[in-house]
């Protein structure tokens, strides 16, 4: 068994978010295929790059750990993650809302850039993230994660970001905030003037 992942972007959605098709190989067989999407409402999206999914570092929902304020602490293998998260306090947070039922961390290899990236699902209704791949379907992973023997890891090739302007992404996220934060301060500036 040579697994590999790929993710090849290849256009936007509503949210400026990034959209790919996500597919696990074996070999040259395709095991699964997914759309996903990467980035969008000011976030940047994954960097084209190489990751290594490690399969051999695996957690239930028993490891997940919430920070303070409510985001799910780092796991560096594949990990299930649920719905009563505990922070240092013994706040609840429900993890499944951002990261849906399972991520796996992307971790960089050949010098990209770590930005504690997973491949993960999602609960929420919109389409962005915060530079993660999100497939909601969660497929690729509940298939790596039910493996009888699974590989140490898998390797991840992120690609086809030169065709997308970053920046053209970014300014229009920017442009419709600038949008937003002029029409208010005209709306205060007639108030005031009246």
């Amino acid at each position: 068994m040579a697994l590999k992942i790929t993710f090849v972007k290849s256009g936007t959605n509503s949210e400026n978010a990034v959209t790919g098709d996500l597919t696990l190989l074996d070999g040259a067989t395709i095991v699964k295929k997914v759309t996903a999407f990467s980035g969008g409402n000011s976030f940047n999206p994954l960097d084209d790059g190489k990751y290594r999914l490690r399969l051999d570092i695996r957690g239930g929902e028993d490891t997940n750990q919430a920070n303070n304020d409510g985001t799910l602490k780092p796991f560096f293998g594949i990990q299930k993650v649920g719905t009563r998260i505990p922070d240092d306090q013994g706040n609840l947070y429900n993890g499944q809302t951002e990261w849906g039922t399972i991520r796996a961390r992307l971790n960089p290899t050949g010098g990209a850039p770590d930005h504690g990236d997973y491949i993960h699902g999602k609960k929420r209704p919109r389409d962005y993230t915060h530079g993660c791949i999100c497939d909601r379907s969660e497929a690729i992973l509940n298939y790596l994660w039910s493996l009888a023997s699974p590989p140490v890891g898998v390797d991840v090739v992120v690609s086809g970001g030169q065709n997308f302007g970053l920046e053209t992404l970014v300014k229009k996220n920017v442009a419709k905030k600038l949008r937003s934060v002029t029409k208010s301060t005209r709306s205060i500036r007639k108030k005031k003037s009246k």
